[in-house]
């Protein structure tokens, strides 16, 4: 619905549905959506390979404009997002900018965030927020439910990495994009809320997640040169000391739960990454 409730005309951009082959009721949600709404541009396919990097290179294979857009299927874009992306991806000022991200807004069932969770490790759902300005992507990058790129980056070299099927293959493209020179810039009135379903903020899904966040850097530095995988190594490293200083931090606050988690996440990272690598 939020796609449909653009405040824009609906010739001025098009819907893709992707259905990655799922044995629920997508299918004939989609057909619904589609019977509903005539006069919408949508267009709705199957892939039949598993994993969010193949419905994501399908979906820029089956599009026809010049500037793809992606939000998941979880993700809500406010009325005016088609308008802000054409006002900034025509305006002169932007024209060298290949790649664009918003703001991120993760929504809970209860109306607030858990307890456990803090900035340091809001990023496994999906929060940004850079603040009020325009400005560059520096050491973050856009979530993958509210990027965007203009179609000739993926002409030029390519689509996700389906290596990288379950998380990963956005931070993947990100990190191709700078190594080619290109810079990533941060809209913040392009607004994205990204609802959160409980089971997602359970332990036992926090750790699977923490594990595959190590394990697809595993896979994405696999065909790598020793210095960059020493560097990583290096990286993860701090960032489990600095994880352990920041819990004192926590503990000291009287917030233990985000002292214990932030050192889980980090742990289970490490463990995905030096241990379990296969995804």
């Amino acid at each position: 619905m939020h796609l449909k409730n653009q405040n824009c005309r609906s010739e001025d951009f098009e819907i893709i549905l992707i259905n990655n082959n799922s044995t629920d009721q997508t299918e004939q949600i989609c057909q619904g959506f589609l019977k509903e709404n005539p006069d919408l541009n949508v267009n709705y396919f199957v892939e039949i390979n598993p994993g969010l990097s193949f419905a994501r290179n399908r979906g820029i294979k089956e599009a026809k404009g010049s500037i793809i857009c992606f939000i998941d299927d979880d993700g809500f874009a406010i009325p005016e997002y088609v308008n802000i992306i054409s006002d900034f991806s025509t305006n002169i000022n932007y024209n060298n900018y290949i790649a664009f991200g918003g703001k991120v807004i993760p929504c809970y069932n209860e109306g607030k965030a858990p307890k456990w969770i803090s900035p340091h490790i809001s990023g496994l759902v999906s929060e940004v927020n850079l603040g009020k300005k325009v400005k560059l992507f520096s050491k973050k990058y856009p979530a993958g439910c509210n990027m965007i790129f203009r179609r000739e980056f993926f002409e030029k070299y390519g689509g996700f990495n389906t290596d990288l099927h379950t998380r990963g293959d956005d931070k993947f493209i990100f990190l191709k994009l700078k190594e080619v020179g290109h810079r990533i810039l941060y809209i913040p009135s392009l607004i994205v809320s990204h609802f959160i379903d409980d089971y997602r903020l359970e332990k036992s899904f926090i750790i699977r997640l923490s594990k595959v966040i190590g394990q697809s850097e595993a896979i994405r530095l696999k065909n790598k040169n020793f210095l960059k995988k020493f560097l990583k190594q290096g990286e993860y490293l701090f960032k489990l000391g600095a994880a352990l200083l920041l819990s004192l931090s926590f503990m000291v606050k009287g917030q233990p739960l985000k002292a214990g988690y932030i050192i889980l996440v980090r742990w289970f990272v490490f463990v995905g990454y030096y241990i379990d690598k296969k995804l």
